[in-house]
Formats: C-alpha cells, sequence, structure tokens
C-alpha cells in the first residue's frame, strides 16, 4: 500500500475487538481536513502502535490513506499505520468552539437517525452525526452465552498465535451492551430506538468498575453528565459492514448549550 498522506480530525475511537486477520483492530473515525466529511479508518491496531503514533480524540493526523477495495462503504478509507504522524489537539476551550467547526459541518449532520438510514439506502451512506429529540433512558444489557463464548474462542485462537509468532497484549472482553434508548425529530420517528454504544471509553469504564459494588450506577452517572439537559449532545452514528442497515453509536459530542443573549 502506497496511498495518499491525508490530515485527518480522529472523533471517534471504539473499544478493540480482536481480529483473525489483523490481531485487533479499533474502529476509528474522523473529519478528513480537505472536504470536511466524515471518514472510517482501518486497520487501526491501535494498542500496538508506536507512542509517537497513539492519537487521542480530536487530534490532528496525517497518513496515508487509500479507499478500501474490501469494504465498498463510501467513508471507509484503509490507512498505513507506520505512516501516522501526530498533529495539534483541539482542546474544549470556549465551549468546544473550534471542535464545532469541524464535527458540526452541515454534510455530516443528518436530521434523524431516519434519515440517516435513508441516506444509506440511496447513497450507501455508513457515518453521520445525529442530534436526539429526546434521551429515554440508559440501559446494560448482558450478551448471550453464546456470543460471549464465541468472543473468547476467537480470544484463544489469536492469543495461540501471538504466543508463537508476535507480541501478545490481552484485551479484556466486555461481556454486556450498553444501550442508549432515544427518540428523534421525525415523523417517522414511531418508536424509541435501542442502540448500542461503542465507544471506548464506555468499555474502559466498564474494565476499571466491573469489580465494585455499584460499577452500573457509575457508568449511568457518566451517561447523565453527557446527555444533561445543559449539554448540546450529538451522536456520532456508524454503521456495520454486514449489516448496512444497523447503526450503532461510536461516540458523543457534547458541549453545553448555549444561550441566546437579548440584544437590549
Amino acid at each position: 500500500m502506497v496511498g495518499t498522506p491525508k490530515e485527518i480530525l480522529i472523533c471517534v475511537k471504539t473499544y478493540p475487538e480482536y481480529s483473525a486477520k489483523y490481531t485487533e483492530t479499533v474502529c476509528t473515525a474522523g473529519i478528513l481536513k480537505e472536504s470536511r466529511k466524515m471518514i472510517r479508518l482501518y486497520p487501526v491496531i491501535y494498542r500496538y502502535l508506536e507512542g509517537n503514533q497513539r492519537f487521542q480524540k480530536y487530534q490532528w493526523v496525517t497518513a496515508q490513506i487509500e479507499k478500501s477495495a474490501q469494504d465498498d462503504r463510501p467513508e471507509s478509507y484503509k490507512i498505513l499505520p507506520r505512516s501516522i504522524s501526530l498533529g495539534p489537539i483541539i482542546g474544549s476551550s470556549h465551549n468546544w468552539r473550534d471542535r464545532k467547526q469541524w464535527v458540526l459541518f452541515n454534510e455530516n449532520i443528518f436530521q434523524s437517525l431516519e434519515s440517516l438510514s435513508e441516506a444509506q439506502e440511496k447513497r450507501g451512506t455508513s457515518l453521520g452525526v445525529i442530534k436526539p429529540k429526546k434521551i429515554i433512558k440508559f440501559t446494560i444489557s448482558r450478551k448471550t452465552n453464546e456470543e460471549i463464548k464465541e468472543a473468547e474462542n476467537k480470544k484463544n485462537q489469536i492469543m495461540i498465535q501471538l504466543e508463537l509468532f508476535g507480541e501478545k497484549k490481552n484485551l479484556e472482553l466486555i461481556p454486556v451492551r450498553f444501550n442508549l434508548h432515544f427518540s428523534c425529530d421525525d415523523p417517522r420517528c414511531s418508536k424509541p430506538h435501542k442502540i448500542s454504544i461503542l465507544d471506548w471509553e464506555f468499555g474502559e469504564l466498564y474494565r476499571r468498575l466491573h469489580n465494585k459494588p455499584e460499577w452500573e450506577k457509575a457508568i449511568k452517572m457518566k451517561v447523565d453528565e453527557i446527555c444533561a439537559p445543559t449539554k448540546d449532545t450529538y451522536l456520532f452514528m456508524g454503521n456495520m459492514i454486514g449489516r448496512p442497515q444497523v447503526f450503532c453509536i461510536l461516540g458523543f459530542f457534547w458541549p453545553r448549550i448555549e444561550i441566546q443573549k437579548g440584544l437590549f
């Protein structure tokens, strides 16, 4: 792979998943500087990147990328991990002002999950940002025993391969799903959506807290902070390659609501 160097603002990282081809991958999405449109990058083997390549959220990176031949989603690009060069981080000062000009670009915003799904059907759109009308609740549900067993078997097979051929880093599997229930400002939204949250931060919260008695309460408190009435909360949405109509929450964008001051 040669690719073309591009500047990208990283916006979301999901919790890592084991991959038979790449050991493990992190779904990473950001904003392409030249067009201000969303882009998906893979394979990002984040925990195996060198320290000077480990980007943060809202950090500019320059890397060689090319359109994926295996993934026909229009936003999906392959990245050459060793080409990653870190740039400045956009901070959260002035109520995320400098982040807003990139994330809240009109062509990235969809009125609702319904309109994003419609764009997927018509144009193959697989990434977008939506603003929910109402956050109804947050729930945590346990994965099925079959799902957990399948994930453990995959992990064991990959770890055995790593013992023979390379560096081994244990990845704690997450046996639960984090679900956000919300409605959209769209007449087609006839019932609340229940959407899985894949954001890395939630996986890390579970990993740090699940041995404590009130771990569920602690994670719900984080959701309450993100979705508080004082926050102007948006959802980064991305679909699944094998099930294009199934969208998940890849991350959150949650500056404060700005109160417009009167002229007098």
